[in-house]
């Protein structure tokens, strides 16, 4: 769901993610006399809303009221936002997981709200009915696994067959 104040929990996310290391690297100091490595820490919003984009702030600046003589002083931290709905189809046909089957529902569901399931065989069968049940807020997805998909390829076409024959 769309959430104004998303740049402000990702900036309490990351600076949660970087104090982490910092206690990391006082053990470790105490420990070995050596300072533990340090990493980036990239945080990615996925957006799966179809219906609108996202409209809502993806900077620090755009959640608060700042005087303009502090603007030079306040960092502006922004958020990685992707609204997977709006790829295009080529960037969806980039991914090689599961996800390009994810991608592929939401931005079918943008253009004609309605999805024509693939041949791509699922790889986490479980793990991807899953998500979709709760990415789409219905449990039908995950209603149709049974676990001997997992042992022989099985596509979204098969998977969407088992949901349609259950509920005739």
């Amino acid at each position: 769901a769309v959430d104004r104040d998303m740049p402000l929990r990702l900036f309490s996310y990351d600076g949660a993610a970087y104090r982490a290391q910092l206690l990391t690297d006082k053990e470790m100091k105490k420990k070995t006399g050596r300072k533990a490595p340090r990493y980036p820490v990239v945080t990615l919003v996925l957006y799966f809303g179809h219906d609108r984009h996202w409209k809502t702030p993806v900077r620090l600046s755009e959640c608060l009221e700042v005087p303009e003589e502090l603007k030079p002083y306040v960092n502006d931290y922004r958020m990685n936002l992707f609204e997977v709905a709006y790829l295009s189809d080529e960037q969806v046909q980039m991914f090689s997981s599961d996800f390009k089957i994810v991608a592929d529902y939401f931005v079918q569901m943008r253009k004609n709200r309605d999805y024509k399931a693939s041949e791509v065989t699922i790889r986490h069968v479980h793990e991807l009915l899953q998500l979709m049940a709760v990415m789409t807020r219905d449990s039908r997805f995950e209603n149709a696994y049974s676990p001997e998909m997992e042992r022989r390829a099985t596509t979204m076409c098969e998977v969407l067959d088992r949901v349609e024959n259950r509920g005739i």
